[in-house]
């Protein structure tokens, strides 16, 4: 499926800039007419609509400025993917208001991919940190295609586990792709499509971000989608906005729980109590939820080998909530020179990992 008869992106991106034209109306003028001279010919209502707008009327004002999306497109090495395309997501097609034009730079999966969002609060604690590795690990394993924001905190930590493992991320972004900031959004995005994802948004070449449009952005998160994977959000935070254009969708939408005690959890817990959300106990459950016939258990992966058995001992102790390494050496009797030898060739092994402030955790 391409863009219909005679149509093209240039007359298209015209249509875009007309203020009073929606992106509904959009999708029907090229759907109803075989090629925009045909619609300015018609006697149909839209017509006086788009003609209206005087600098559509004027000729030139939308074609310069349509021809100079389509120089910065390829100036960014972007592309545009209309909703008439082959590699526009297939499931973002069916939300309310699905998005005409999607500018993106790097590479989409098959339109019927899976996809999964996890998103998040900006400020995520160290448990919110590991989960948000664990499920985005654990989803790249299974070929899940994992989608969020590019914002700090969870968003960054999802895209970026994703790429650590090889996986395929979208980066859904609130500006255009030319506009991103800060510079480790900018290194972050390229890690993406070097990884063979992509930065995707339906704003224009040179569009900033302001406040409306990150709910905007969410709902093409949630589009995408099949399911969205709450982590961490306050009460009010941003993530259940896209939590609640989830369910309005009719997406799967699940929230990790947390810590009663700490506002980050306010949010996901409040989504499992008014069961607008389903649990999440592990990534696992959402992939058997979702109906995956075949999952890679966490487990798959071998059995760690040790050098000798304080070693074993030291690895023993630890599991996935973090330990403190004045605990370590009161638990495991090691003098403190062997300690800090062992918890090295441990975490040089990729069997343990050390969290800031000398806590120690398993690795995933």
């Amino acid at each position: 499926m391409a863009i219909p008869s005679d149509w093209n992106i240039l007359d298209i991106l015209r249509l875009s800039f007309t203020k009073k034209l929606s992106s509904y109306e959009l999708v029907r003028i090229v759907s109803d007419f075989k090629s925009l001279n045909e619609m300015m010919e018609s006697s149909h209502p839209i017509r006086n609509k788009v003609f209206g707008d005087d600098l559509f009327a004027s000729g030139n004002h939308y074609y310069d400025e349509s021809m100079k999306q389509i120089e910065l497109a390829e100036k960014n090495n972007s592309k545009f993917v209309t909703i008439w395309d082959s590699e526009y997501p297939a499931l973002l097609k069916s939300i309310a208001y699905p998005p005409p034009i999607l500018y993106v730079k790097g590479t989409l999966q098959a339109s019927d991919s899976i996809a999964i969002a996890i998103v998040g609060t900006r400020r995520p604690s160290t448990y919110g940190k590991l989960c948000a590795e664990r499920f985005a690990d654990y989803f790249a394993l299974n070929n899940v295609v994992v989608v969020s924001g590019l914002a700090y905190g969870i968003d960054t930590i999802a895209h970026m586990t994703t790429v650590k493992g090889n996986g395929i991320t979208y980066a859904v972004i609130a500006s255009g792709i030319d506009k991103l900031s800060p510079s480790t959004s900018v290194a972050n995005s390229d890690k993406i499509i070097e990884t063979g994802g992509a930065i995707i948004s339906e704003y224009k070449f040179g569009v900033s971000a302001n406040l409306s449009s990150f709910p905007q952005r969410n709902r093409i998160i949630a589009g995408i989608s099949k399911a969205v994977l709450i982590v961490e959000s306050a009460a009010k935070g941003g993530s259940l906005i896209t939590a609640r254009i989830a369910f309005n969708e009719g997406r799967d939408v699940f929230a990790i729980p947390g810590n009663i005690n700490n506002k980050t959890s306010d949010g996901t817990n409040d989504l499992i109590r008014a069961e607008a959300a389903k649990i999440a106990l592990s990534p696992q459950q959402i992939l058997q939820d979702l109906g995956f016939d075949k999952v890679e258990f966490e487990s798959s992966k071998k059995a760690p080998v040790f050098s000798n058995k304080s070693a074993e001992l030291l690895y023993s102790l630890l599991s996935y909530e973090p330990l403190h390494i004045d605990a370590l050496l009161q638990k495991s009797e090691l003098d403190i020179s062997m300690l800090l030898v062992l918890l090295l060739e441990l975490e040089f092994n990729g069997h343990i990992r050390q969290l800031p402030g000398k806590y120690y955790i398993l690795n995933n």
